[in-house]
């Protein structure tokens, strides 16, 4: 009896020192995630004043901010593989990894169409442009938003339930203004297919990165009410 006592608190200080672990990587991942969001703000900014030469050039600086965050997911992913016997909540964290890659992706999808939208000399303008700007900003604080929660795993697991709800109301605000700006695209520009296309795409992409944030922020819920 005494053995089998010490081997369950020996599970649990495993289990809590790889809680520890992942929620340093998912803040380490989240970091760099973060400044590829920034990087994507400011590539917009430039096209919206046609700084088109300046897009083509920062497109690269969130290629690299892509490949680091995917190698700091591949490295926590082969941790939790290593410490998954002693960690009950691994499937949330493989979710959110799943999740998070999926948000570094669309990211840079969005930024390299923007360059072909640069090279293109394609401009959106009036109702559109100030659509798009809002959408784009609010889809980008949301992954500010689910920064502050990889934070909080390890210091403050309540708030993240506070700060989710904000989440799920910037998705809905972003869901909105997506089904709008759809319409105004698609009869402005129903006799260009290019422009049509890439354009659409950009505004599905950013709509597609506000659902999974909130997907992601889910599971960040989840391993809150799993510590609460």
């Amino acid at each position: 009896m005494p053995e089998r006592i010490i081997n369950l608190n020996d599970e649990a200080v495993q289990s809590s020192i790889a809680e520890m672990n992942l929620s340093e990587q998912l803040q380490k991942i989240l970091s760099t995630v973060d400044a590829e969001a920034k990087r994507l703000g400011e590539i917009i900014g430039s096209l919206n004043e046609g700084k088109f030469e300046l897009v083509k050039k920062s497109y690269e600086s969130v290629k690299q901010l892509k490949d680091e965050a995917q190698n700091l997911k591949e490295e926590t992913m082969e941790y939790i593989v290593r410490v998954s016997p002693a960690l009950l909540t691994k499937e949330l964290y493989i979710y959110s990894l799943s999740h998070l890659d999926r948000l570094i992706q669309i990211m840079d999808s969005i930024a390299y169409r923007l360059t072909i939208l640069a090279e293109s000399g394609i401009e959106l303008d009036g109702g559109a442009k100030e659509r798009f700007i809002e959408m784009s900003r609010k889809s980008l604080n949301m992954v500010s938003e689910l920064f502050q929660e990889a934070k909080m795993l390890s210091t403050n697991a309540k708030m993240i339930l506070e700060v989710h709800e904000g989440i799920n109301s910037k998705e809905e605000e972003v869901d909105q203004l997506y089904r709008g700006l759809v319409l105004e695209i698609i009869k402005k520009y129903s006799k260009d297919v290019f422009s049509l296309m890439i354009l659409k795409e950009i505004v599905d992409l950013t709509e597609d990165l506000a659902d999974i944030i909130r997907e992601a922020s889910h599971d960040f819920k989840y391993l809150a009410l799993y510590k609460l």
